[in-house]
């Protein structure tokens, strides 16, 4: 019974992850839109696979779906669900990870950029409160 319990809970956190990756994915930065398709397609197949081990679980369903524990059915859970599951987010890591660091160097060089400017703003409206003292 624990297990039954347990199994149906993961499928449902790893269903709630895919939608939520996938309504989310319009929102990232445009770099990074790309790398989401594989983490949603991963949390699909996990998702696939967990549903699979779910209905495994009840003999009564497993029979009008004809799967359950024969071969066909431990391949599609293991193999499709879970096994390509985890390859396509780990896909989406090995692209996602230095994608992350070239922004975060883009961002630094933007904030320095910005300090810069502002400097530079600085001395011009000081050097333009000179010149209007220098007018009067």
């Amino acid at each position: 019974m624990f297990d039954i319990a347990t199994d149906i809970f993961r499928a449902v956190i790893t269903g709630a992850i895919f939608f939520y990756l996938s309504f989310m994915r319009g929102k990232a930065a445009p770099r990074l839109r790309k790398m989401w398709i594989f983490f949603i397609i991963g949390f699909g197949f996990l998702l696939f696979g967990g549903i699979l081990n779910v209905i495994g679980n009840f003999p009564n369903l497993s029979k009008y779906l004809m799967v359950g524990r024969l071969h066909p059915a431990d391949f599609l859970e293991e193999t499709v669900g879970y096994v390509l599951g985890f390859v396509f987010l780990g896909i989406g890591f090995w692209q996602w990870i230095p994608a992350i660091i070239v922004l975060h160097r883009e961002e630094d060089g933007l904030k320095k950029f910005q300090e810069q400017l502002k400097r530079k703003v600085t001395e011009l409206k000081e050097e333009c409160s000179r010149l209007e003292a220098q007018l009067q």
